[in-house]
């Protein structure tokens, strides 16, 4: 019976072979790949500079606070409405005529969390009084690099992860604010820290829909606000945060844009199979 099994064998691989000369016919080069226009890359390289302009304002608000430059109330005020505005021309109309969604929806929401964050905002200045003020900025820096590197910015990478993104910003804010030497402070910077890492990338998000430009806007408005806070504290940083976001919006986009001609993918009968409805 042994023979009969080996003739079996040599039948079916003499049925199934085909010539490496067929079998390559059905090679195809670059079938799924997408090119790129550099205006393309420039427009969705801005999305990364609006979050690290974000992370910078931050930085240096927080700066502004702790040298008493800046008053909380007039953070709070000046931001707060900044953030209505954006949420009022980010809204179609249909949704802000309705003004009983709104508030269900919306405005007691917010005003909850408003209230719970003015409570724990005395255990939030004395926080962290028994670590030094070293450790504390090296685990700010960690932690807005960690937000950084796992934000969306609007790909359908798994790797992104709005929820790692958003609390490693927002524990990095109540490192800082527990170094402020009031509660008011405390309160303000983590609110504000709210804002710009928890609503700012909503905003963008709706105004992207409405048009692709809404980002170009947003982040000439960040770094017309940043960009003067970061020169009146250190001079090498502002270089240093131009020369960053001039390599992401530039450099990194004309890079790619000439490297794509390199893109080599191959596809044939090998491919797995998938199945169209």
């Amino acid at each position: 019976m042994a023979w009969k099994k080996v003739l079996y064998e040599k039948q079916a691989y003499a049925d199934n072979y085909v010539e490496p000369e067929q079998f390559l016919d059905g090679l195809r080069k670059n079938l799924y790949t997408k090119t790129y226009t550099l205006g393309e890359l420039i427009l969705s390289s801005i999305v990364v500079s609006v979050q690290l302009s974000c992370v910078c304002l931050f930085v240096g608000v927080y700066w502004y606070i702790q040298e008493g430059w800046l008053y909380p109330l007039t953070l709070f005020t000046s931001s707060t409405a900044l953030t209505a505005l954006g949420y009022i021309l980010t809204t179609p109309l249909t949704t802000i005529t309705g003004a009983s969604g709104v508030v269900r929806d919306q405005f007691v929401p917010s005003l909850l969390f408003v209230l719970f964050l003015a409570g724990v905002s005395p255990i939030l200045r004395t926080l962290t009084e028994s670590i030094s003020t070293d450790t504390i900025w090296a685990m700010t820096v960690g932690m807005m690099a960690t937000h950084l590197v796992f934000h969306n910015y609007g790909s359908e990478d798994g790797r992104a992860s709005r929820a790692i993104s958003l609390n490693a910003a927002i524990f990095g804010s109540v490192c800082l604010a527990s170094r402020l030497p009031s509660a008011l402070g405390a309160f303000v910077v983590v609110m504000f820290a709210v804002q710009l890492f928890a609503l700012v990338p909503q905003l963008r998000a709706r105004g992207r829909v409405m048009t692709p430009y809404c980002t170009i806007f947003l982040l000439g408005l960040l770094m017309g606000i940043s960009l003067p806070v970061i020169i009146s504290i250190s001079i090498p940083a502002a270089v240093l945060y131009l020369l960053s976001v001039s390599t992401v919006n530039i450099l990194c986009p004309l890079w790619l844009h000439r490297l794509q001609h390199l893109k080599n993918t191959i596809h044939g009968p090998w491919d797995e199979a998938v199945l169209q409805t």
